[in-house]
């Protein structure tokens, strides 16, 4: 992989200046996740400036699982970076981290890209999956048919909402209409260790490829099992919240792939370091967006060109928000495309 060089950031080559907007951001429809339905949601912009121009970030919070920055919160780390003129020695929670980041790495050279990529001169796209939202079976089912339409070539499922043996006939359904699709799972940790065994023997039947966070955060000996014995590939995601130490995760876990969501695991720098650990043990990783605005979601496409071209992501297609939309992303059959001035 690509690494970010993170020197410039430590120590910024031009004075800083720090200020941040509150955003609240309306769904189009409304977003059902495990967590219930979302119809709106707020965000902070945090906006980096210079003599030589501006640079913006996003502080996204997943609702459910961080806290909302504060006022304070925002203010000091949003000082502390123009004090030092940079992030050396600064480790704000992970939203505030991934918007600093994201803002100072657009100030660097404002108007142009973070990484000059295939990507960001408009030549190569990033596939991503199709992602099914939580809904009744037949809203699925049509989704999951538009998805094939527009072009997707793999599908994300949530899984653990409805009753599982409807899950298991719409999944069996899937395979045999879609065989040429790869489905991905989701279950948002919905399983229970004592039931997780027989789920996941019934769910690797489907043809599924891999299956994210099947029972809830922070029990790793039962984690560990289950990434030993099932035969359905396991992936982590909400189990890198608040982690540290990914080698000390992995090393423990053993997963088969691990899902790096910046804005929620540290920050770029930090998701550098989780897909360096994985990929030293031969763990399979790949970038999922959290409901970003356009400005969380470019910084995240234009590092995802830049840290492993050509790699399946579950980005989101930028088209979420009423009052949000970007320009220089498109979405092309299952690609997203930059378009960078």
């Amino acid at each position: 992989m690509q690494l970010i060089d993170a020197e410039p950031l430590m120590h910024f080559p031009q004075p800083l200046r720090l200020r941040w907007q509150r955003r609240v951001l309306h769904f189009k429809k409304p977003a059902t996740t495990s967590r219930g339905a979302l119809r709106e949601r707020t965000t902070y912009i945090i906006e980096a400036s210079t003599p030589q121009g501006t640079g913006y970030g996003e502080c996204c919070i997943m609702p459910g699982l961080l806290p909302e920055p504060t006022e304070t919160e925002l203010n000091h780390w949003c000082r502390q970076v123009e004090q030092q003129n940079g992030l050396f020695g600064i480790q704000a929670p992970s939203p505030i981290q991934f918007g600093l980041e994201c803002a100072l790495l657009a100030a660097l050279h404002p108007d142009k890209p973070r990484w000059d990529t295939a990507f960001t001169q408009g030549e190569a796209g990033i596939p991503i999956h199709h992602l099914v939202w939580m809904d009744s079976v037949d809203k699925m089912k049509q989704s999951m048919r538009g998805g094939i339409q527009q072009g997707f070539t793999c599908l994300k499922m949530k899984v653990g909402a409805l009753p599982f043996a409807e899950e298991l006939e719409m999944l069996h359904q899937a395979r045999a209409t879609y065989p040429q699709a790869e489905i991905r799972l989701d279950a948002n940790g919905a399983f229970s260790p004592q039931d997780a065994p027989h789920k996941l023997a019934a769910l690797a039947k489907t043809g599924a490829s891999f299956i994210e966070q099947p029972i809830g955060r922070g029990q790793w000996p039962q984690l560990a099992e289950l990434c030993r014995c099932s035969p359905l590939p396991i992936a982590l995601d909400e189990e890198l919240i608040g982690v540290s130490q990914p080698e000390e995760l992995l090393d423990a876990v053993h997963p088969q792939a691990i899902v790096i969501k910046p804005s929620l695991h540290g920050g770029l720098l930090a998701a550098q370091r989780w897909a360096q650990a994985a990929e030293q043990r031969g763990i399979s990783w790949w970038v999922n967006s959290a409901l970003e605005s356009h400005i969380g979601l470019e910084a995240l496409a234009e590092w995802c060109a830049y840290a492993a071209p050509g790699t399946m992501q579950g980005l989101g297609k930028g088209n979420l928000f009423i009052d949000d939309e970007s320009i220089r992303l498109q979405l092309q059959g299952n690609s997203l495309r930059m378009q960078y001035n």
